[in-house]
């Protein structure tokens, strides 16, 4: 017998330990309807759903909802991560318009297939701070592909 083969190791015992799975390498595991992901999940276009009124009251320093239900949601869009991981830059998504930016009811988002219930207003002139603290308050519905968020200068030229 050859001194490798009858050495005893870890790895002859227990075989080859596991890869660690990472927000890099195995991000389509965890982004499913629904999901609650840690902020270090967060990318820029994913949308959410049960932003609580109250809570966008006071990290938008009273912007929004100006007349909504307090007990009430609205959607989040996520703009950009925050340098640190402390937070992502978000805005708010309204179904009443008033924005330059949008995504058409039915558009199916990516990772999840899910099909928006209804045209939903990006309100990118009030950003938010979302702590990492509340980002798993949120459920994810999906990635919002670049091409599906439709502008004012885009459906001027249709």
């Amino acid at each position: 017998m050859s001194k490798t083969s009858s050495a005893t190791t870890f790895d002859n015992i227990w075989g080859q330990p596991r890869r660690t799975m990472t927000a890099d390498t195995d991000l389509e595991l965890i982004l499913v309807d629904n999901a609650r992901l840690p902020l270090a999940f967060w990318r820029k276009n994913f949308f959410f759903k049960g932003g609580r009124n109250q809570t966008f009251h006071s990290l938008t320093q009273g912007q929004f909802p100006a007349k909504a239900d307090p007990r009430g949601t609205h959607p989040v869009f996520a703009l950009k991560p925050i340098a640190g991981g402390i937070g992502f830059r978000a805005c708010p998504c309204s179904s009443s318009g008033g924005s330059n930016r949008w995504v058409n009811k039915n558009t199916k988002l990516l990772h999840t297939g899910f099909a928006m219930d209804k045209t939903s207003y990006i309100i990118d002139r009030i950003p938010f701070t979302v702590p990492a603290s509340q980002a798993e308050t949120l459920a994810f519905k999906g990635e919002v592909s670049a091409s599906d968020i439709q502008t004012r200068q885009q459906a001027g030229a249709l």
